[in-house]
């Protein structure tokens, strides 16, 4: 169904009802609770409902990515299962999803990189929020899937730009074989099996640790049952030594934070006082994510 507004798209279902004030605080819970409804459903289909011949059909209709709206929300979902971005049409910088704001707290430990990496760039979520709250900061968005960079302004991207660059590539290749270092590296990617084995293998890993500059830092997402993560944290632990996680909670989501060099051991309280500073600048929940460090 078509949608006309500042970013305008295509949808595949659309609310044109909701009143985006009736979602408010809890609008990203009504939408992740629809997906998910939706999920349940294909699900059922798929176990009680329909034949083989169905199915192959059903399937062939979800053409990743696809541009998703409910209310205010305009999403990027790779499947039923796995949303890969949600933008606040009225707010498009607006980190919504929780898993986005834990990932930027990077910041308590480097407040003003020179440059940020993203592998998995998805709808932008990451890159719009650098573009604009950190403006010295040059930023790669790196996405392997074509389809992914020609909706980008759906999605409210930034123009490109000296600091603003979008890479079509393999993120597993791209940080072997693009010249560059970066200060952050932040790996979000995923397909419609979830995180491809290419990003989460200790080769990348240890490319990753070779590409950042000094004091620099690796910021993982992952995203499956915590047994499931076990090897994948063994691997980051064998490749850097330290590492510093966040769980969230909505999503089974596990932020990793992996430094290149050696530090100091942390201190929960002058993480405090880091992130009562970057709250004057930045609309993100800092010292929340204090307490949830994990070390």
């Amino acid at each position: 169904m078509p949608v006309t507004d500042s970013c305008s798209t295509y949808a595949l279902h659309s609310d044109a009802t909701t009143d985006v004030a009736e979602l408010d605080a809890t609008e990203i819970d009504i939408f992740l609770e629809h997906i998910d409804e939706i999920d349940r459903e294909q699900r059922w289909s798929a176990r009680f409902e329909a034949t083989s011949s169905q199915l192959d059909g059903e399937e062939n209709e979800f053409v990743a990515p696809l541009v998703f709206e409910l209310g205010d929300i305009r999403s990027l979902l790779a499947n039923w299962a796995f949303v890969q971005s949600a933008m606040s049409i009225t707010d498009p910088v607006r980190l919504m999803l929780e898993y986005t704001q834990a990932m930027m707290g990077f910041l308590l430990f480097n407040p003003s990189p020179e440059t940020v990496e993203i592998i998995g760039l998805g709808g932008g979520s990451l890159a719009k929020y650098c573009h604009k709250f950190l403006p010295g900061t040059s930023i790669r968005g790196v996405d392997v899937d074509w389809n992914v960079i020609d909706v980008a302004d759906q999605f409210c991207m930034p123009p490109r730009s000296d600091r603003f660059e979008i890479i079509w590539a393999d993120g597993s290749d791209f940080v072997v074989t693009d010249q560059r270092s970066t200060d952050i590296l932040l790996v979000d990617g995923f397909d419609s099996s979830g995180q491809p084995p290419q990003l989460c293998s200790p080769d990348f890993y240890r490319a990753c640790r070779a590409r950042l500059n000094a004091n620099g830092i690796l910021v993982v997402n992952l995203c499956d049952h915590a047994g499931k993560n076990e090897p994948i944290l063994r691997r980051l632990r064998e490749c850097f030594g330290r590492i510093i996680t966040i769980s969230v909670e909505v999503g089974m989501n596990l932020v990793v934070f992996a430094f290149r060099d050696e530090r100091d051991r942390f201190d929960r309280e002058k993480l405090r006082e880091a992130a009562m500073i970057l709250q004057r600048e930045h609309p993100l929940p800092m010292a929340g994510l204090v307490e949830k460090l994990l070390w």
